[in-house]
């Protein structure tokens, strides 16, 4: 039999999706199950954007430009400038969703045998983005005592090596919630002049940050404009992730330019779904800013309950719509397929993301979940109480853990 490519190897299951079978099954046994692993906003899409979608008078669903409709990218720079954030239309390339921006990004920094410095733990499909761009990500490792925040540039500094051509980051964080402090994205931008390397900021969460705290880009740091290549998408904001619009946007005209022939090799983004954002793109604000105070009680119902667990000192997320937490366990990669295989209470379960699979560094994360706040904040906190059981009930528990943060 042929053999596959040494890079196939390299794409790891998601962990966020690789125990559907299970729960798939569970509920097949009449168990219900609550999603916390999965950012599916499971509020309703805005009806301006189905109403546009619907109001659409196309003779023909012809190929779009490759690099996204001239209103599509004048809605992106129109969007952008709405924070203060300066991209002319023609800086703003349509994608495929963030992924295939992320994708094109990682390609156009390091691809062929480079490497990134990621804030571990991370979004986990980024590494599987480096695997398909021949990048290795070279990982930042944070701590749950530290709130997931990495502090000083001395962190990025003994991290870089002689193949390092970016750093990427999440802010605020998917999976942690981090929103990193300006002090800290200074020290970003200071490692990124003094080693001359590029930044992709991923900011696809960029509105939802708690507290009354300040919503920063790294787009503030003008002497940086050569440097930073912006990641954004509708999907969580808008409550559209099924529609697939996001966009990289940068003002270094030579990566626009290799960034443009990866989009003309894909042809180009679907017509349909680029109109249909326009709307809210140019007038959404205030729908977003809703959606904050929303996943703020959410984020509230389980910081709570996870303080009523047995050796758990939760983590306080302080952006967008997840949480890492740290669980009295030998493992959670276990503990999700118990909660699936063998557990109910009341008749429901949980289906977690194991940290494990958030980790660049094998072995890290065995203790440690992503919860994702998907559902109001009443059946946030019966699912703490449910995991609190769970919990208690699962064989390979550590008694008498003492877990800090």
């Amino acid at each position: 039999m042929p053999k596959l490519s040494a890079k196939s190897s390299k794409l790891q299951a998601s962990p966020i999706r690789k125990l559907a079978p299970h729960a798939r099954a569970a509920e097949a046994r009449g168990t219900r199950v609550i999603y916390l692993n999965i950012g599916q906003p499971d509020m309703p899409t805005p009806p301006e954007m189905i109403a546009e979608l619907h109001g659409l008078s196309l003779a023909r669903l012809a190929y779009a430009p490759s690099e996204g409709l001239p209103e599509a990218r004048a809605a992106w720079s129109a969007f952008f400038e709405s924070w203060g954030i300066r991209f002319a239309p023609d800086e703003v390339l349509v994608t495929n969703g963030a992924s295939e921006a992320i994708t094109f990004a990682l390609a156009i920094v390091a691809g062929g045998g480079g490497e990134v410095l990621v804030f571990e733990p991370c979004y986990t499909n980024y590494l599987s983005f480096a695997a398909q761009a021949d990048v290795t990500m070279r990982p930042v490792t944070l701590r749950v005592e530290d709130g997931y925040h990495f502090g000083a540039a001395e962190r990025l500094r003994e991290r870089i090596g002689p193949k390092t051509r970016g750093i990427l980051l999440c802010n605020p964080s998917n999976p942690t919630g981090t929103v990193y402090t300006l002090a800290e994205l200074e020290a970003v931008a200071q490692v990124a002049v003094e080693h001359d390397l590029f930044v992709i900021c991923d900011e696809v969460y960029r509105e939802f940050v708690f507290g009354g705290g300040e919503v920063r880009s790294f787009t503030r740091f003008e002497d940086l404009a050569q440097r930073i290549i912006l990641v954004d998408s509708v999907s969580k904001r808008f409550n559209a992730c099924g529609v697939r619009i996001g966009c990289m946007a940068t003002r270094n005209r030579e990566v626009l330019d290799v960034a443009l022939r990866f989009c003309q090799a894909r042809l180009s983004v679907p017509t349909a779904e680029q109109l249909m954002v326009v709307p809210m793109l140019e007038r959404g604000r205030e729908y977003s800013r809703r959606l904050c105070g929303e996943y703020e009680r959410r984020r509230d119902a389980v910081f709570q309950g996870l303080g009523g667990i047995d050796g758990v000192s939760p983590h306080l997320s302080e952006g967008s719509f997840y949480t890492m937490t740290r669980l009295p366990i030998d493992s959670c990669e276990d503990f999700a397929l118990f909660l699936l295989r063998d557990f109910s209470s009341g008749g429901e379960t949980l289906s977690l993301a194991p940290g494990e699979g958030f980790y660049v560094t094998e072995g890290l994360g065995v203790d440690e979940v992503r919860i994702a706040f998907m559902y109001d904040a009443e059946t946030l906190a019966r699912a703490m109480r449910i995991l609190d059981a769970a919990v208690a009930a699962y064989p390979g528990k550590l008694v008498g853990a003492s877990l800090k943060s």
